[in-house]
């Protein structure tokens, strides 16, 4: 028997393909067509049912999307070229499916994404395939909106000699007990219930993470390289494991080519208070929850982790330079979880050693070394794509610090020898690295290199003059949202 639409199904059919339908108008569609549906010869779905459903499809609007109901409305904005994938613990990847439960951060599953190279050996995958490594040309993961309890506001000024190391020995020092490291207590949340928030004047109170700022655009959230970037150009450009972090150019060099590596999802360099939301969310229930593993490589291969049998809180060597798979490991090993910043193979790689990473982050009106101009300069921090810091501050000036960049906050500091050669500052964080901004070096690199052993982490902070160094590079960040 031949299937009959009533006049009014036809009218809306010509309406949906006469339009660019937006995701309430599919909703509302789909809507009406429930409450008229008329099943023939048994079919359970009428014409405009099956339209409906390819509608959705090719749309991008799922009904049944997942939605982790931790986030509270913070979940995952996709938009092309972006993909949703679902990695395995041995390092495969696979097309998401956006009806399933393809990340669970109250399991420590962050929500992953990649871009696909030019020219993928197939061009119509589709949810549910494997998609190739060499398919792949960068991997993101997604970090939601939260706001974070204050613990302390940072407004240190100094940084007292700390207690001598045993033997110059980082390993067995007492200076071990200096460490302030807790659990951060995070609430995600959309824009609208976690608003903007001016600076708290206290602690004990919830505070929007300002990454989640940009310019005047509020962010549902952002989507972070989930390695350090490859590449040796802007040309070829790669976010991806087991290969060479791109080095050697100067802060100017490295911020444009990330704004113009997807810049149809606003990309650009991970500013220093994104640095900051990474590394808050590692240490809090949803993440790793302590410091992350260094990536030991010595050619600076990305997703790489010190092994067992090497020593993590050793200053300075064999931790620092090996390629020997008995003391370093690749991202998905057991060993390499432990650099990821959830302790799985979901979280963000790289946070500690490898390249030391420029960030967006810089003091105001002065360029030294980095190849910007100061109009330019100014313009960026306008903008917000830079964060901004005080022209006077100097090396131990962590009160001048962006609440949630992860400098001021992780205080007491120290100073004591590490067995480096210098009477360093330290943070009460695991004792990382912590040299604040100055006029002479004005531009802040985190994370630390692959040489820094224990002294490295995702709380390691200090600053350089924007000029080229080999153990330097960067990450991207979309804030498309």
């Amino acid at each position: 028997m031949k299937k009959v639409i009533k006049n009014n199904y036809k009218i809306i059919i010509a309406f949906i393909l006469g339009l660019i339908i937006s995701g309430t108008t599919v909703y509302a569609v789909d809507a009406y067509i429930e409450s008229n549906k008329v099943a023939y010869n048994n079919h359970n779905k009428s014409n405009v049912e099956e339209a409906i459903d390819e509608l959705y499809e090719k749309s991008g609007v799922h009904k049944n999307k997942w939605v982790d109901s931790e986030l509270n409305g913070a979940d995952p904005v996709l938009k092309s070229p972006l993909i949703p994938v679902e990695i395995k613990n041995n390092g495969d990847v696979y097309y998401a499916s956006l009806n399933s439960e393809w990340y669970n951060y109250g399991e420590k599953r962050w929500a992953n994404a990649i871009i696909l190279v030019d020219s993928p050996s197939n061009t119509n995958y589709k949810e549910g395939d494997h998609i190739l490594e060499n398919d792949i040309e960068s991997y993101f993961v997604w970090i939601p909106r939260y706001q974070y309890k204050i613990w302390d506001l940072g407004k240190y000024t100094s940084a007292p000699d700390g207690k001598t190391l045993v033997n110059n020995d980082y390993a067995t020092s007492t200076t071990q007990a200096i460490n302030k490291a807790r659990i951060i207590d995070i609430q995600f949340g959309n824009i609208a219930t976690i608003p903007k928030m001016a600076e708290p004047s206290t602690t004990g109170v919830y505070y929007t993470h300002p990454a989640f700022t940009l310019g005047n655009k509020d962010l549902n959230g952002i989507w972070v390289g989930k390695f350090e970037t490859g590449g040796t150009n802007a040309s070829n450009m790669v976010v991806k494991p087991d290969v060479n972090s791109w080095r050697n150019g100067k802060l100017k060099t490295f911020y444009d080519a990330a704004k113009q590596y997807a810049s149809e999802l606003d990309s650009h360099m991970v500013k220093n208070t994104e640095w900051g939301a990474v590394a808050y969310l590692s240490h809090s229930k949803y993440g790793i929850g302590t410091e992350v593993n260094i990536n030991n490589a010595n050619d600076y291969k990305t997703g790489y982790s010190a092994a067992p049998n090497t020593n993590q809180s050793t200053a300075l060597g064999d931790v620092g330079d090996s390629t020997d798979e008995t003391k370093t490991q690749p991202w998905n090993t057991l060993t390499g979880y432990l650099a990821s910043t959830t302790g799985n193979i979901t979280g963000v790689y790289d946070m500690s050693g490898g390249a030391g990473e420029y960030v967006a982050g810089c003091m105001k009106g002065i360029v030294s070394n980095s190849g910007f101009d100061a109009s330019t300069l100014a313009s960026e921090m306008a903008a917000g794509y830079i964060d901004e810091y005080s022209a006077d501050s100097k090396e131990i000036s962590y009160d001048k610090r962006i609440l949630g960049d992860a400098t001021g906050e992780m205080g007491p500091f120290y100073q004591y020898y590490s067995g480096t050669g210098a009477n360093h500052y330290h943070n009460g964080w695991y004792g990382d690295i912590s040299h604040f901004v100055e006029t002479s070096t004005p531009c802040f690199h985190r994370g630390g290199s692959r040489a820094d052993g224990g002294l490295g982490g995702q709380f390691y902070f200090a600053r350089w003059n924007g000029d080229i160094n080999d153990m330097y590079g960067f990450r991207v960040a979309l804030d498309f949202n």
